[in-house]
C-alpha cells in the first residue's frame, strides 16, 4: 500500500511539473482578442456611478503603448453605461475624491463583470453614503483557458493577472496625485494589486519595469481578498518584494477555510500557501522588518466560510463596513469591533487602522525618476 501511495504521489508530482512548463510557454502567447458587448444604454455615468476599464484586447506585449486598446465604459448606479474613454474618465474626477481601483479575480467573463461591478459599486458605498468616491473597475482576460486544463489554467492566469498588473501601474500613474487611491484585488486579482505595488515601488515584472509616467505620490492603501499568491512573496528577495514600499497599509482578508485557496499550492511544486487563507506570517514580518506594520490580517472565516468567489464578500454588509475606512480614507473612524485582527506576534505593536500618519512615518520615499527605463 505504501508503494502504491508513493506511486501516485511521484504521477501527482510529474503532472504538476507538466503543467508548470505548459503554463510558461502559453502565458508567452497574448491571449485571444475579447470583443466587448455592446452598451445596451447610452447614458453618462451619475455621481454614484463607476467605471469598467477593460484590457482584454491590449494583449499581453508591453514593448509599446497600448492605451489606445484600452476600453472605457461609463456607468450609472443602475448600470447603465455608454462608452467613453481615459481622458473622459480622468476629467470625470473631482479634485481630492478618493479612487477606488477593483479587480476581479480569474474566470471571470463580461456578463459577470457587469453584474459584479453593479453589485459592488453599491456594497462599497454603503457604509458612507453622503461620501463622494470614484469607483473603476479593472477587467482583463481572465476567461481565457487556452489549455482547459484546470491546474494549468491556473497557473497561466496568475501569471497573467501579474503581467497585466502594467496597465494597472500606467492607470494609477495617470490620476492626478491629489487623490488618495485604493486598489482591491479579489484571488488573482490581489495578485495583481501586490504585483502593481511592486512595479510602483520600483520593481520588475518579468525582468521589465514600468516606464510610464508621469509618476505620482499618491496615497495608497490595498485590500486583498482571498489572495491567490504565495504568502512570502512580499519578503525580501522574493517576487514582489518592493510592494510593500509605497502604500500606507495592505488590508488582507483571510479566510482560513477558503476552500479553493486550500488547493492552491497544488498548481505548481513547491509552492507556498496562500496569503489569503493563511495570512502573512510571523517569520514573513520579521524578515519584512519594521515596514510589515502596514500589512494587517483580518479574519473573515466566519462570514465567508469556505466559500471563495467574490459574492461571498460583496453580499456581506460586515466586510464593507471593514474595509470602508480604507477605501473612503478615513481616518478617524476604527475598524469593526466584530471583525477579529490576527494577534500581533511579541515584540510587534498592535497596528491600527485609525492612525494612518504611522504607515507614512514608516513609508520609504521612491525617486521616481531613477527606476524609468524603456518599455
Amino acid at each position: 500500500m505504501a508503494g502504491s501511495q508513493s506511486g501516485w504521489t511521484g504521477r501527482l508530482i510529474v503532472l504538476i511539473a507538466l503543467a508548470a512548463a505548459w503554463a510558461d510557454r502559453a502565458t508567452a502567447a497574448d491571449p485571444h482578442p475579447q470583443s466587448v458587448p455592446a452598451a445596451p444604454y447610452q447614458t453618462a455615468g451619475d455621481d454614484r456611478g463607476y467605471w469598467v476599464v477593460s484590457t482584454r484586447d491590449c494583449g499581453g506585449n508591453l514593448d509599446q503603448g497600448q492605451r489606445d486598446r484600452y476600453q472605457v465604459f461609463a456607468c450609472d448606479h443602475q448600470g447603465r453605461r455608454t462608452v467613453s474613454s481615459l481622458e473622459g474618465l480622468i476629467q470625470s474626477l473631482s479634485p481630492g475624491v478618493p479612487v477606488c481601483f477593483v479587480m476581479h479575480g480569474s474566470f471571470v467573463d463580461w456578463p459577470t463583470v457587469w453584474s459584479d461591478a453593479r453589485q459592488t459599486n453599491a456594497w462599497l458605498r454603503r457604509p458612507y453614503p453622503d461620501r463622494p468616491l470614484h469607483v473603476v473597475f479593472l477587467t482583463w482576460p481572465s476567461d481565457d483557458t487556452p489549455m482547459l486544463l484546470f491546474p494549468v489554467d491556473v497557473a497561466i492566469l496568475g501569471r497573467r493577472a501579474s503581467r497585466y498588473s502594467f496597465y494597472l501601474a500606467e492607470l494609477v500613474s495617470l490620476v492626478p496625485d491629489d487623490h488618495p487611491i485604493c486598489l482591491i484585488g479579489h484571488s488573482h486579482g490581489a495578485r495583481m494589486v501586490v504585483s502593481t505595488l511592486h512595479i510602483l515601488g520600483g520593481g520588475q515584472v518579468e525582468d521589465i519595469a514600468f516606464g510610464g509616467g508621469p509618476f505620482h505620490h499618491h496615497r495608497i492603501r490595498a485590500v486583498l481578498a482571498a489572495g491567490a499568491f504565495d504568502h512570502h512573496w512580499l519578503n525580501p528577495g522574493q517576487r514582489y518584494e518592493q510592494a510593500i514600499e509605497r502604500p500606507e497599509l495592505i488590508l488582507n482578508l483571510q479566510n482560513r477555510r477558503d476552500i479553493a485557496l486550500g488547493f492552491y499550492p497544488l498548481h505548481r511544486p513547491l509552492t507556498a500557501p496562500a496569503a489569503g487563507r493563511i495570512g502573512f506570517g510571523d517569520a514573513d514580518r520579521r524578515l519584512i522588518g519594521p515596514a510589515a506594520q502596514k500589512l494587517i490580517d483580518v479574519d473573515i472565516t466566519r462570514f465567508v466560510r469556505r466559500g471563495h468567489i467574490w459574492p461571498n464578500y460583496y453580499t456581506e454588509p460586515q466586510l464593507a463596513q471593514a474595509i470602508a475606512p480604507h477605501v473612503f480614507f478615513v481616518d478617524d473612524v476604527p475598524p469593526p469591533a466584530s471583525l477579529a485582527r490576527t494577534a500581533s506576534p511579541a515584540g510587534r505593536p498592535q497596528t491600527s487602522a485609525a492612525t494612518p500618519a504611522r504607515w507614512q512615518e514608516s513609508q520609504t520615499d521612491v525617486k521616481w525618476s531613477d527606476l524609468r527605463v524603456a518599455r
